[in-house]
């Protein structure tokens, strides 16, 4: 069994419940971006990198233009253009200009990025395996609680 909240980050007391959860989410939400950067690292790709070629693999063969690769990224804070003009530089997509909005880029993954994406298949288990402590019904549960957790987006 892993620590409780209160024993990883020797904190005895927290405010309340609610604040406990907060920093209960943080710290694993932390806890799991390096544990799953372990296995990106050995592609040369950062998290968000990987979410761009999943999101391009998924709309694959349509193309995606930046502010819609940006809506579905899982986080919302990165620079999405540095990040694809990195994946761009990697050869793992192209990026053209529109024809109907010479300022809009449209973004595609090319053959190379289809070819990582599909070698990274072979580290899904151990992703998978990341969330083992919990049963299959638990993590339907665990979802449900943590959507119901940001039902409640009123801070700008």
């Amino acid at each position: 069994m892993s620590p409780t909240i209160k024993d990883a980050i020797q904190q005895k007391k927290f405010r309340n419940v609610n604040h406990q959860t907060q920093v209960n989410i943080i710290y694993t939400s932390n806890w799991l971006q390096s544990q799953i950067s372990k296995i990106f690292k050995k592609y040369g790709l950062s998290s968000q990198q990987y979410n761009v070629l999943r999101i391009l693999n998924g709309s694959y063969p349509n193309s995606l233009n930046l502010s819609q690769i940006k809506s579905r990224m899982l986080d919302k804070m990165s620079d999405t253009s540095r990040v694809v003009e990195r994946l761009r530089l990697a050869g793992y997509l192209t990026r053209a200009v529109s024809k109907e909005d010479r300022r809009e880029s449209i973004i595609s993954i090319s053959k190379k990025g289809l070819k990582l994406v599909e070698e990274m298949k072979a580290d899904e288990p151990a992703m998978d395996q990341i969330s083992n402590g919990l049963t299959a019904s638990e993590s339907v549960q665990l979802c449900k609680l943590l959507d119901k957790f940001r039902v409640n987006d009123t801070l700008e």
